[in-house]
């Protein structure tokens, strides 16, 4: 509710995508829908993780800017908006804007603009997933949140990595200024509860069967830019009910970047395996970038997608 009650000066719309939740929780969403509280709603039938239900509001309400709330985070102020984006005015045109959690993360790196609406921080890493703004311009050239990671995984962390190997800027404000959390232990137990522990579903990503896991293992092709940072979608919509239910594809060619992720996988295994004393190696890279350009995810063909207007 307090998203809704947020200042209508700017214009916006509220869509709701609900990952799979039990029947009461979508009854009552249907009914925010119907009292027009919602303006869009698309229900999974069930749990598809945090990246492909958030890129399914983000495909279906096109915008020039893409606000990413979750169901635990509420605007403080009902200015929120309106205040971020005449701060944001003062930075540059391709960047993303997000929370930072404290002063000492919002002054932590030089360059820091003072505007009349607040200080904007930069940030060097990646910003959190809720409550951050990426506009139309820059999901134009790096695309959507990478969904490679299963349900709970990395793909705020995936996103700034991309960020940055463009030179792409990331911008925090201050988040007790604007939002809070209300998520609390009981709620953390309510996952468990369903079989979902996030941080153990993380840590599958950083490491995996005594090897790197696939976000490291991305990190690394991103910062070296053998891998494009404009990630292709796993999930398509194929179809939306007359309840809202939505019809999930699966993009067929996704399976050649799998395929090629784990060769990737297996060219660093064994490079390592083998003792090597330098992974950075221009002959591991050629192999890499060679693996990666079987399916349209190498720089080459990241660049010329960009000089075609993707």
């Amino acid at each position: 509710m307090g998203l809704y009650k947020t200042d209508k000066s700017i214009t916006y719309s509220i869509t709701v995508v609900d990952n799979g939740s039990e029947s009461p929780l979508v009854k009552r969403l249907l009914e925010f829908y119907h009292a027009g509280i919602i303006d869009k709603l698309f229900l999974l039938p069930r749990n598809m993780g945090i990246a492909c239900a958030s890129n399914i509001g983000w495909e279906m309400t096109p915008a020039d800017v893409y606000c990413k709330i979750d169901n635990d985070t509420t605007p403080t102020r009902k200015d929120w908006i309106l205040r971020l984006f005449k701060m944001w005015e003062h930075g540059d045109v391709l960047s993303n804007l997000g929370y930072a959690n404290s002063r000492e993360q919002l002054l932590k790196n030089p360059g820091a603009i003072d505007t009349p609406y607040g200080t904007m921080g930069v940030c060097s890493v990646n910003l959190g997933g809720t409550g951050i703004f990426i506009p139309q311009k820059v999901s134009n050239v790096i695309g959507y949140w990478n969904e490679e990671y299963g349900l709970y995984g990395a793909e705020d962390g995936d996103y700034g990595v991309r960020m940055q190997c463009l030179n792409f800027k990331q911008y925090y404000y201050l988040g007790e200024q604007y939002i809070r959390y209300d998520l609390d232990e009981a709620d953390e137990a309510r996952y468990v509860a369903h079989g979902l522990c996030k941080n153990t579903e993380f840590a599958k990503v950083m490491e995996h069967g005594g090897f790197y896991g696939l976000f490291r293992i991305n990190n690394f092709l991103f910062n070296l830019c053998i891998r494009s940072p404009c990630v292709p979608r796993k999930y398509y919509v194929k179809d939306v009910d007359k309840n809202h239910y939505v019809v999930l594809g699966e993009n067929k060619e996704y399976k050649y970047v799998e395929k090629s992720l784990y060769e990737c996988t297996r060219l660093l295994k064994k490079y390592c395996q083998e003792g090597r004393a330098n992974i950075y190696d221009e002959t591991l890279f050629y192999k890499l970038k060679l693996v990666l350009k079987d399916c349209g995810q190498d720089m080459e063909s990241f660049a010329k997608k960009i000089s075609c207007g993707l």
